[in-house]
């Protein structure tokens, strides 16, 4: 039998900036390498310049992002990921919003446009004052548009007003950020403003060019297990609106049971908690050790810390009543979550167990009120979420009306809400000039590095969080109990970087084929074959053909050397071992722009 041939790919732009997973896995693509190398040398303006570059939220994401970020961060092949948004945190408290300066921070947008725009005469309205509406308006003022908002209720923001605990997010800081967005004249924010009630869609079609839809999924739902209807049993949204926005409720007498496994559920939880409820629980159908639960590991720590009782792999079967007060919710131990395909299709075992309690709390998912879209021609699926025509313009079936955020990608997370709401300010610019969308670009410059020598000290170096402060709940509410890196602690976290951007390149023609590079390697990630071992398919025999005149040639003769990037901690010791100055390390320079 043949020896089964490797599988090796060439290296392309495309490849080199796939490299930097951080930045890819970024919904935004902030060049989260850059701000932490910049982080170490202590050039902590021109940091946070680079966290903003792409990002009109940068302070928000500095606090509570859900970091798509770290979960592609390469150092977690190492060990564990980067804090990469704690970093990002750090330097949002030196430069962002939150200090006072609310026009600085404006200035390092890469968006299209500029902070003294000449009006166009055009005026686009934004539903919802949320994340996505914010970042569209943001990107339209830049380019000339006249903007209005219309927010529902008195405060701007969305769910980061509505739905994130205080004790989560100082509300200060998404203040600072959103008044910094509304430093641009041409945008006008109308509060209290419900459309459909106090303005109808058919009106701000004929007010403005456009019309941007943000309305978010701000309306929770119950699962149909018996007696869900109880006066005691709770959606979670309307409880933390009410938390955040209304009276705190008294749950002094009421032992809490939350439904549910993701971030909105240790919301529910933990503000229980600080409504006075003397015992919560948590149940949900996902498995912690599996890695199921969608709740962010920093709400399930923060949650056992504060008291919060997690029941893991428990479904909920049915609202136990006796003498018309709840005693508890009957639940049922998992089989499966998914099914062989990945598919949501939840199993359970017949045995069943009570968590006792006097109240429940439904956060099991999230759907939104488009009844002012009847009869508009805006076609809404069957999810209850607008339909989008192009992922590229977030157009939906009316051309001149835009949707993006969570009423068109359903439940995700608020930077996805800031990436497609920059892309529908695209989509809309291209709409009423007649031109294309314009897209975030990268330009490439390669070097080698004469003199590559990072020591050792960044691999040894562990992950740690930001501190946290101990807290009585129900005593201090409001009490956000996370504490920011000393600049030491940034310096040292920043430098567990990879540096994913620098890699080995071999010179062929210098190179005496001694395998120095490959000893000396801390990773296994050289290896050196020849060439009728490999299958880099078309691309390397174009390559083979230029070196060796002929494939066969080269498959007698030739040699390849193979670079496995997962495995590789850019330690430079295989161009230090090099005799010949074959091996160098070399690096990609980034700079992001829109075309």
């Amino acid at each position: 039998m043949a020896e089964q041939k490797i599988k090796v790919e060439l290296p392309t732009d495309d490849y080199y900036e796939a490299e930097v997973k951080c930045r890819n896995s970024c919904p935004v693509k902030t060049d989260a390498r850059g701000y932490l190398m910049a982080t170490v040398a202590g050039k902590y303006k021109e940091a946070y310049a680079i966290s903003r570059a792409t990002n009109p939220f940068a302070s928000i994401c500095g606090k509570i992002c859900g970091a798509p970020c770290e979960k592609g961060c390469r150092r977690s092949d190492v060990d564990e990921a980067v804090v990469i948004r704690n970093i990002k945190g750090y330097l949002t408290d030196k430069y962002g919003p939150e200090t006072g300066d609310l026009e600085t921070p404006l200035s390092y947008s890469i968006a299209p446009g500029s902070l003294q725009p000449e009006l166009n005469g055009r005026s686009v309205g934004v539903i919802g004052g949320g994340c996505a509406g914010y970042t569209c308006a943001h990107d339209l003022a830049r380019l000339g548009y006249s903007v209005t908002i219309y927010e529902r209720w008195e405060k701007s923001g969305g769910q980061l007003v509505q739905g994130v605990p205080i004790n989560r997010l100082n509300r200060e800081v998404v203040a600072n950020e959103i008044a910094s967005i509304e430093w641009f004249k041409n945008i006008e924010v109308k509060n209290n403003i419900d459309v459909g009630c106090d303005i109808t869609f058919a009106e701000l079609e004929a007010k403005h060019d456009a019309v941007f839809i943000g309305v978010g999924l701000s309306r929770g739902r119950k699962i149909p297990i018996p007696n869900a209807d109880h006066e005691e049993a709770h959606i979670g949204l309307q409880f933390l609106f009410d938390f955040n926005m209304r009276e705190k409720w008294d749950l002094s007498s009421r032992r809490s049971i939350v439904i549910g496994g993701g971030d909105v559920a240790f919301d529910v939880a933990r503000s229980a908690l600080r409504c006075g409820s003397p015992e919560v629980q948590l149940a949900c159908l996902e498995r912690e050790h599996l890695n199921e639960m969608t709740g962010s590991v920093d709400e399930r720590e923060g949650g056992r810390r504060e008291g919060v009782v997690i029941n893991d792999g428990w479904g909920p079967r049915e609202i136990v009543v006796e003498n018309g007060k709840i005693k508890g919710l009957l639940v049922s131990r998992v089989l499966r979550v998914f099914d062989e395909d990945g598919k949501f299709s939840p199993q359970m075992e017949d045995e069943t167990r009570l968590i006792e309690g006097d109240a429940v709390f439904f956060a099991v998912g999230q759907m939104s009120d488009l009844g002012f879209l009847e009869g508009s021609g805006v076609e809404v699926n069957g999810r209850g979420l607008v339909t989008i025509t192009s992922e590229e313009t977030w157009q939906t079936s009316k051309p001149n009306v835009f949707a993006a955020g969570d009423i068109a990608l359903g439940p995700k997370l608020f930077i996805n809400a800031v990436a497609t709401g920059s892309q529908a300010a695209q989509g809309i610019h291209a709409y009423l000039s007649g031109g294309k969308p314009q897209t975030l670009k990268r330009k490439l410059t390669f070097r080698d590095i004469e003199s590559y020598d990072r020591g050792s000290a960044y691999v040894d170096q562990e992950r740690e969080e930001r501190e946290e402060l101990s807290v009585k709940p129900a005593e201090q509410p409001e009490f956000n109990t996370t504490v920011e890196y000393p600049d030491e602690e940034a310096k040292k976290q920043s430098a567990r970087c990879l540096e994913c951007h620098i890699h080995p390149t071999f010179e062929g023609d210098i190179c005496i084929l001694c395998g120095g590079c490959v000893d000396v390697c801390p990773s296994y990630c050289l290896s050196m074959k020849t060439i009728d071992r490999v299958d880099g398919g078309n691309d390397l025999v174009v390559l083979a053909e230029q070196e060796f005149g002929s494939m066969e040639v080269a498959e007698a003769e030739g040699s390849v050397m193979l670079f496995d990037p997962l495995k590789c901690i850019r330690c430079g010791m295989c161009a230090q071992k090099c005799p010949t100055g074959a091996c160098k390390m070399s690096e990609n320079s980034f700079e992001d722009c829109f075309a």
